[in-house]
């Protein structure tokens, strides 16, 4: 009966360690970090602009006479919308060039006889005055052309806005004038709006500037439809109410039409972890397997219930605790079991 006792004694006592060693290792389920981070996005309310939204107005007095398109056409630029009563400014340009056409005449006329008291001026046959007062004359008729000359081409300059044109590729998106309303200069005739030039306007939070600055597959969302943005400014003017700041994109490929409302959405370009997999140790973060033993990582920052900033030390081929986290500490030794 002793000698059962000794050996079943030393048969617990080479064995033992073993076993208590085995008996204490958790045993934990792990994923590599890669497959459990992941980049949160972002979004902002966004409005689509164009950035010519023009009315199209006379710059002369008269009769609106012609309409040339209906809401709702396709212009170019240059096209003819609209046109003015131009007879007035017609006239205007007959009087001018004829006005012109005799003080022509009249230069040539003043040249001649300049020409005729300089040579005989040479013979001394002609006072100094005379030709003095020659000169003048000729002067004069020149400084005269010159000045109708202008007027002539301010005529036919006001002739050519009898004829209202687009400004810039555009859609008539609405009319003003009507047909035999007297207009002045300013009055619109037409609302042009440019359907290519158009860019994203976002009211962006304070916090998540930098990270749009630093965010890649930037994108305007709306009616189920993505579209590409570029940032290309930041208003340096926070709304103070709400801590925004106006943020303009641009459209990298499709554009949305003018007035489009959505959301402009980024992701960030560090990656996080889930929330569901923080624990709380000293601070709150995330247990790795090194070595058979778990190691506690904090993380800065780190909110109960929000996802969290990963540490830049660790790698994607981490191995992240999953079940079983909740039972250890750091330093404990750990045995990694299929999942």
């Amino acid at each position: 009966m002793m000698q059962h006792f000794y050996r079943t004694a030393l048969f617990i006592t080479l064995v033992s360690p073993v076993g208590l060693l085995a008996g204490e290792a958790t045993p934990v389920t792990t994923k590599k970090l890669a497959e459990v981070m992941f980049y949160p996005v972002r979004d902002a309310p966004a409005t689509t602009l164009s950035l010519n939204d023009t009315r199209v107005s006379t710059e002369l007095k008269g009769i609106l006479k012609g309409i040339n398109v209906r809401v709702g056409d396709s212009v170019k630029q240059g096209d003819v919308v609209a046109s003015m009563d131009c007879e007035d400014y017609e006239i205007a340009v007959t009087q001018a060039t004829a006005a012109l056409t005799a003080q022509r005449a009249t230069l040539k006329f003043d040249r001649s006889r300049l020409k005729k008291v300089t040579q005989l001026s040479k013979k001394k046959n002609i006072s100094t005055e005379e030709v003095e007062r020659r000169t003048s004359n000729a002067a004069i008729s020149s400084a005269d052309v010159e000045g109708l000359k202008a007027s002539l081409r301010a005529t036919e300059r006001a002739v050519e806005k009898c004829a209202i044109r687009a400004p810039f590729d555009a859609v008539v998106i609405s009319k003003l004038a009507n047909l035999g309303d007297y207009l002045i200069p300013g009055s619109p005739v037409f609302r042009l709006l440019d359907r290519d030039n158009v860019e994203i306007s976002a009211k962006v939070q304070e916090q998540d500037l930098e990270l749009l600055k630093q965010a890649g597959g930037v994108a305007f969302v709306a009616n189920d439809k993505r579209y590409p943005l570029a940032l290309r400014a930041i208003l340096p003017l926070m709304e103070s109410r709400i801590r925004s700041y106006e943020v303009r994109l641009e459209f990298t490929a499709d554009k949305a039409y003018p007035g489009s409302a959505g959301r402009t959405e980024w992701k960030t370009p560090t990656p996080y972890v889930p929330a569901e997999l923080l624990v709380r140790r000293k601070g709150l973060g995330v247990f790795l397997v090194v070595d058979g033993q778990a190691r506690f990582v904090p993380l800065a920052g780190a909110s109960a219930g929000q996802p969290a900033l990963l540490a830049k030390t660790l790698t994607k081929d981490s191995a992240i605790i999953i079940n079983g986290r909740f039972k250890i500490n750091d330093g404990d030794a750990v045995r990694v079991i299929e999942r």
